[in-house]
């Protein structure tokens, strides 16, 4: 097995992305490897207005990211590890499956939604696809909010039950 030396970390910023954050960073601190941190933006860039103007999405979005990018890694920087930022523009599993192979990547570490039935199909799973692609081994990180070897489930917050349990 060959020594792990550069992490690549895909964010989305959610709670599961932090969660992998963390985890890359712990394998990074342990290995004295560095984590390369990477966003990316979907290359729908346009919409149209009920007025028909263009609207520029891609320069709001990447606006907002790279500093949100920034913060996620100075927070890391502060645990003692050598971390590389990127903000990507493409499909995320094309991009990130792409940037590991141009870091020469060992490892992707990256978070999960938990996405079951008609929402994974609607909008697909990243990770899934990163996993299937990757020349590299993937760390998959589940959400924290998950219960140890079951799906997450939705609760009717009036009754507090259960309301739909997903598999």
């Amino acid at each position: 097995m060959k020594p792990i030396k550069t992490i690549l970390v895909p964010t989305d910023f959610s709670d599961g992305s932090d969660e992998a954050v963390q985890y890359a960073a712990t394998i990074a601190r342990t290995l004295k490897a560095r984590i390369v941190l990477v966003h990316a933006i979907q290359p729908y860039t346009y919409g149209m207005t009920e007025t028909f103007n263009l609207v520029d999405h891609y320069t709001a979005l990447k606006t907002i990211a790279g500093p949100m990018l920034d913060q996620v890694r100075k927070r890391v920087m502060k645990l003692g590890v050598t971390v590389e930022k990127d903000l990507l523009t493409g499909p995320a599993h094309t991009e990130i499956l792409e940037k590991a192979r141009r870091v020469k990547a060992d490892l992707i570490v990256m978070g999960t939604h938990g996405r079951t039935g008609v929402e994974h199909f609607l909008l697909g799973s990243v990770a899934e696809k990163v996993v299937r692609m990757s020349a590299c081994p993937v760390l998959t990180v589940p959400p924290a909010n998950r219960t140890k070897g079951t799906q997450k489930k939705k609760t009717d917050k009036a009754n507090k039950k259960p309301a739909v349990t997903l598999y």
